[in-house]
Order: C-alpha cells, then sequence, then structure tokens
C-alpha cells in the first residue's frame, strides 16, 4: 500500500520534534537536569526538566517538567508534569503523562494515563488495557494494537501494515492499512483504506519483538461498535467480514489493484547499485576529501546527524514552498503596477531557479545521503575484514550493496532507508556549519 506524501511529512515531522528537542537539550545542558545513571528513584522529586540516557532507563519518580528519555529500554512508572520524548529500542510507560508522549524506537506500550496525545514512529505500538489517553493517537510504522479497556479521548491515526484494534476511540479513527481488525468502540466514523483479503500474510521480514502478523483485509467483529459512517477503499468489496452495522452506514470506495513491477528483483537492485556506485565513483573522483569528511561526520555524531537531518529535509521542503510563493506574489505585485514585462521575468527566472534548487535538494536528498552512510558502512566493515581495502573505492562498493539489500527489505527497508537518509543529510549540515564557524585566519601587521 502507497501513502500520501501528507502522511509520511507528518510523521517526518514528529520524529523529527522528538529527535531535535532531545538534541536540544543535550545542546543546553545549563537549562535542564542531567542523569547519566538511567534511574530517577521512587522517593525523588526534580522540578526541572531532564535528559536522563543510559543503556537501561528507569523513571520511578517525579519529573515536574518535560522528560527526554533515550536508552535501549526505557521504563517510565512515575509521574512526567510535561512532555515526554523518548528514543531508543523499546519503552513502557506505567505511570502518569501529564503532557504529549512523542516516540521513536521499535516498541512502545502504554499502560498508564496521558493527558495529551502520542506520537509514534516505530515497529509497533500497544495501548494495554489499562492505557487512557486523553487526546489523539497517530502511529506509523508496522503493527498496533489496542486491547480491550484502553480509551482515546478523541482521534486514532495510523498508518502501517496492520491495526487491531479493541479497545475505545472516543471520535474518529483514520487508517491506511494493509490490515485492520475492529473489536472495539468508535464513537465517530471509521475510515479506512484496506488491502484486499488473502489466505495469509505476505512473507515480510520479521525482527525481535514484531507482534504477530494477521491476513490482509478489513474484519469487524459482531461485538464492534461504530457510532458513525464505516467508508473504505479497497480493490475488492468486503462486506462479508463487516459483522457489525456502523450508525452511519457502510460506504465503500473501489479502487484499482497496485500494479505489480515486471522488472525482476535482482535486475532492479542492479540498477539501484549501479546509479548509486556512478554517482559515488564520480565523487571519489572530484571530492575525495570532501566525502571522507562527511563520512567521519556521519560516524562520529551519528545521532545528532540523524536529528539534524530530519529538520534540514523538513526545513528544506517548507523553504522552497515559502518561495515559490514569494516568487508568485511579488510576480502579481509587478504585474499589478502594469510592470507586465517585468512580472514575466520575475516568473521565468524565479521559477526556473527554483526548479533548479529543487532538483539539486532532491539529488542530496536521495543519492548524496546514501552516498554519505554507505561509505561509513562500508569503510567499517573493510577495517575488520580487509584493513588494506578500506580506502578508496572499496568501502564504497561494499556500502552501497548492504545499502541496497537492506533497502529491499519489506518494512525494515523503510526504516533503513529514512534512517540512512537523515543521518547523511544530517552529517552534510552538521560539516557545513562547522565550516562556517570556522574564523578566518587574522593577518596582523609585520612590524
Amino acid at each position: 500500500m502507497k501513502y500520501s506524501c501528507t502522511h509520511w511529512f507528518r510523521w517526518a515531522l514528529i520524529a523529527a520534534l522528538a529527535l531535535v528537542v532531545a538534541i536540544g537539550a543535550t545542546q543546553t545542558a545549563q537549562a535542564v537536569e542531567i542523569d547519566d545513571d538511567g534511574i530517577i528513584a521512587a522517593d525523588e522529586v526534580i522540578d526541572d526538566d531532564v535528559f536522563i540516557g543510559a543503556d537501561t532507563v528507569v523513571v520511578d519518580g517525579t519529573v515536574n517538567g518535560n522528560l527526554f528519555a533515550s536508552g535501549n529500554s526505557v521504563t517510565i512508572n512515575g509521574t512526567v508534569g510535561g512532555d515526554l520524548i523518548v528514543t531508543g529500542s523499546e519503552a513502557t510507560v506505567n505511570g502518569l503523562v501529564n503532557g504529549n508522549i512523542a516516540f521513536a524506537g521499535q516498541t512502545l506500550s502504554v499502560g498508564g494515563t496521558v493527558k495529551g496525545s502520542i506520537y509514534v514512529l516505530a515497529g509497533s505500538l500497544t495501548l494495554e488495557s489499562r492505557a487512557a489517553v486523553g487526546r489523539n493517537v497517530s502511529f506509523s510504522g508496522f503493527g498496533m494494537e489496542t486491547e480491550p479497556g484502553s480509551t482515546v479521548g478523541r482521534d486514532l491515526q495510523v498508518g502501517s501494515y496492520q491495526a487491531l484494534l479493541a479497545g475505545r476511540v472516543d471520535q474518529d479513527v483514520d487508517a491506511e492499512v494493509e490490515a485492520l481488525e475492529i473489536e472495539g468502540s468508535i464513537g465517530g466514523d471509521l475510515m479506512a483504506d484496506v488491502s484486499e483479503p488473502e489466505a495469509s500474510p505476505p512473507g515480510w521480514f520479521r525482527w525481535p519483538g514484531m507482534p504477530a502478523m494477521v491476513a490482509p483485509g478489513l474484519r469487524v467483529a459482531e461485538e464492534a461498535q461504530i457510532g458513525g459512517t464505516l467508508t473504505y477503499a479497497s480493490p475488492v468489496e468486503q462486506a462479508d467480514t463487516i459483522k457489525a452495522l456502523p450508525g452511519g452506514g457502510v460506504v465503500y470506495q473501489p479502487v484499482a489493484k497496485p500494479q505489480v513491477s515486471t522488472t525482476p528483483w535482482l535486475v532492479a537492485r542492479a540498477q539501484d547499485c549501479l546509479t548509486l556506485l556512478v554517482l559515488g565513483g564520480l565523487a571519489l573522483w572530484l571530492a575525495p576529501a570532501l566525502l571522507k569528511h562527511l563520512a567521519d561526520q556521519a560516524r562520529a555524531r551519528p545521532l545528532p546527524s540523524a536529528g539534524w537531518g530530519l529538520v534540514v529535509m523538513i526545513a528544506g521542503f517548507i523553504g522552497l514552498v515559502v518561495l515559490a510563493a514569494l516568487i508568485l506574489v511579488l510576480g502579481i505585485m509587478m504585474g499589478a503596477v502594469t510592470l507586465g514585462g517585468l512580472a514575466s521575468a520575475i516568473f521565468g527566472v524565479g521559477f526556473s531557479g527554483l526548479a533548479l534548487a529543487f532538483a539539486l535538494f532532491l539529488l542530496v536528498i536521495v543519492y548524496g545521503s546514501k552516498l554519505v552512510v554507505a561509505y561509513v558502512a562500508g569503510n567499517l566493515a573493510l577495517r575488520r575484514l580487509a584493513p588494506r581495502r578500506a580506502d578508496g573505492i572499496w568501502p564504497l562498493v561494499l556500502g552501497v550493496v548492504l545499502y541496497v539489500l537492506l533497502r529491499s527489505i519489506p518494512v525494515l527497508g523503510w526504516f533503513i532507508g529514512m534512517i540512512v537518509t537523515v543521518t547523511g543529510l544530517g552529517a552534510m549540515w552538521l560539516l557545513f556549519r562547522e565550516q562556517r564557524s570556522v574564523p578566518a585566519p587574522v593577518v596582523g601587521d609585520v612590524t
């Protein structure tokens, strides 16, 4: 299933918020409490924002501010007075969060109370039976589940392979998924984009902690309750699997079946490798030092690179839209004061320059960022396997092959591609910022 550009833009913005705020906290340490042992005891009360990082993070106490947590395993049993920003492999929230939760990682389980909203970019999200969310839930990843007894006070938005909803959503549900099962209650409308049913789930890559896959298609149980209208888009009608009648009825919107590529898998991967290798070869030929400096930046500062990469990507697209609007307004103003020729020149030169800038920006995002991280991965691998080959073209060749193979894995490949893109793009930004901040040499008077 293909998601709209606005859908993925929203999730990129969510992830950027989580990472950039965390990075900003580390860069302004004087404004927050820094905790590097990973533990806030039950009797501990901190009246400030807190940044806490360790392999295992356990918060049993109270933070009367925003909490930024990063670790392989993060458990929140206490109280967070503000927002909770978490990055890591797995996180569990059993306590009280008075603000919002933003999570980027592998798995998030919520069994406590969240008075604000939850924004998640991860492999899986589970709202346990005791979970109570005061506002909205927005999820993008592989799969989410709401257990019976869980509540969402407003809307639920999900873009993933599967969504299993047995809890209560007080308002609307908007789902772009392959598989959707409804056993709980929805107070408002259900709008879904689902795949046609199949006998068994597709053979997707599985990683540790990945939820059990269910068959594609739409299924509404007899005990389900939908107060509004059920509107679903699918290649085939699925009336037989809708066992409960929604209060507003059912609306089916036919969509064309997705076209299957006729290009063999191996040929397509070879084309991807060839494209990256040609561009990478040109980079090594024309600017070898620059590529190595970018690789060093990505290797030395991976998390800041990823965070700033997301910011640069989003800011770049927003900036291009703003520039287009400015060119349009300026051209209209010139035309309004009878400077028709000047207005035409503004439109022609302005939008031509904007198109060139957009093309270069996409070239950096689509190819340049991948080359930086591919060179890093290949260099690290060859340092262990064949140290004599750790320089020159060979790190790039190995890194490109590894990236293309990993990027072709369903679901996981999308995450890998996103991480590689933002890390490489962020490394470019950090190197550019460092070069700009280097003071020019001062030449004194010779006496």
